[in-house]
C-alpha cells in the first residue's frame, strides 16, 4: 500500500538514495537539496513537510508540500502567499512507470485537503517547460498554468475549494438495504473490534427500520469498503428547534482504499438524505485532539458552529 513517511533519523539515509534518471535531474533538485530547503523554510517561519514516499516498506520516492512564504524567500510568487504549494514530487528511477507518482499525488493532496497550516483557496506547484511528463501528471489532477513563472518554472494553480464530488471510479455508493445488514457489521466490527458483530446486526436492522436515520454503504471494486450513518437531529444547534438538522453519526472507510474519495462520496449520500428530510443544514462533531477528522471536515465546508467541536454546513 502506498503511503507518505515523515522523515526520521531511521529514515534519511534511504530517502537520501533515492534518484531520478540522469535526464530528469534537470527538472527536480535531489533529495538532500530538498531537506535543506525545509529546514531553513522552517527556520525562516515558514512551513515545509517532506515525506518519503513509500510502498509498504520500500521507499520509492520523496515529496515535499509547503504552505505560505518565509522570511528567506525572496521574490516569491503572488499566489505563494496563503496558498499551499506541492514543493518537491520525485519517484526513483528504479520505480519509475508504474503509477507511483499518481498514487502519490493523491496522497499528498489528501494531506493539504486536511488543512494543517489553515485553509487556503489554491495549491499551486510549478515546473520547467520542457518537463512534458510532470505537466501532463499535474493537469490530471487539476492543475491549469496561469502564464506566470517562479524563476524560470511554468506556474499552475488547482482550485482547493470544496465541490460535490462525483463517486470515485470503481466505487459505489448505496443507501443499505436488509441483504447489506451483515456487510456493514462487519465493517464496524473492524471500527470497534471491543463489540461483537451481532451489536451491530441488531443496531442497523433496527436503523434501517427508523425513518429518521440513514445508513449507506460504499463498495471499493465490488467489495464492501465503508458505510456511513445519518440521522435527523432537533436542537444540535441554537435556532434549529423548530427545523431538523442532517447529522452524521459516523463514517468510516478501510484504510486499504482511503484517499480515493470515498468518504466524501459517502457524506455526500447522507446530506442528500437529509435534504429529502426536509434539512437546510448538516451538521456533525469530532473530539478535539481529533485533527485528521477536523481537517477533514474543514476541508469539505464545515464551519465550526456554536457547539465545542460542531461543524454544520448549508446545504
Amino acid at each position: 500500500m502506498i503511503r507518505l513517511e515523515k522523515i526520521t533519523g531511521k529514515n534519511i539515509r534511504d530517502l537520501l538514495k533515492l534518484n531520478v534518471s540522469e535526464d530528469q535531474k534537470g527538472f527536480v533538485a535531489a533529495n538532500d537539496t530538498s531537506i535543506i530547503e525545509a529546514y531553513i523554510a522552517v527556520t525562516s517561519g515558514g512551513h515545509a513537510f517532506p515525506f518519503g514516499i513509500y510502498d509498504g516498506d520500500l521507499p520509492v520516492g520523496f515529496c515535499m508540500i509547503g504552505y505560505g512564504t518565509d522570511d528567506s524567500w525572496e521574490d516569491a510568487p503572488a499566489v505563494a502567499k496563503d496558498s499551499y504549494n506541492i514543493w518537491r514530487l520525485m519517484i526513483d528511477r528504479r520505480y519509475q512507470g508504474r503509477g507511483y507518482g499518481k498514487a502519490a499525488m493523491r496522497l499528498i493532496l489528501d494531506f493539504i485537503a486536511a488543512q494543517p497550516c489553515g485553509p487556503a483557496e489554491l495549491c499551486w506547484l510549478s515546473y520547467e517547460p520542457e518537463n512534458t511528463a510532470a505537466k501532463a501528471l499535474y493537469a490530471s489532477f487539476g492543475f491549469r498554468e496561469t502564464g506566470e513563472f517562479d524563476g524560470e518554472e511554468m506556474i499552475a494553480v488547482k482550485s482547493l475549494r470544496p465541490d460535490s464530488p462525483a463517486v470515485p471510479a470503481g466505487a459505489e455508493i448505496r443507501r443499505a438495504a436488509p441483504e447489506d445488514i451483515p456487510a456493514a457489521a462487519g465493517l464496524a466490527a473492524e471500527l470497534w473490534p471491543h463489540h461483537p458483530v451481532e451489536e451491530f446486526m441488531e443496531e442497523f436492522t433496527s436503523l434501517l427500520a427508523d425513518n429518521g436515520r440513514g445508513l449507506f454503504l460504499a463498495f471499493a471494486d465490488g467489495v464492501p469498503a465503508g458505510f456511513a450513518e445519518c440521522s435527523l437531529r432537533h436542537d444540535y444547534v441554537e435556532g434549529t428547534e423548530s427545523s431538523p438538522v442532517g447529522y452524521l453519526e459516523g463514517i468510516y472507510v478501510e484504510e486499504t482504499v482511503r484517499h480515493r474519495g470515498i468518504a466524501r462520496s459517502l457524506l455526500s449520500a447522507c446530506e442528500a438524505w437529509a435534504r429529502e428530510k426536509g434539512c437546510s443544514e448538516f451538521a456533525s462533531d469530532c473530539e478535539l485532539t481529533n485533527i485528521e477528522s477536523q481537517g477533514f471536515h474543514r476541508a469539505v465546508g464545515f464551519t465550526e458552529a456554536n457547539r465545542l467541536v460542531a461543524y454544520v454546513r448549508k446545504l
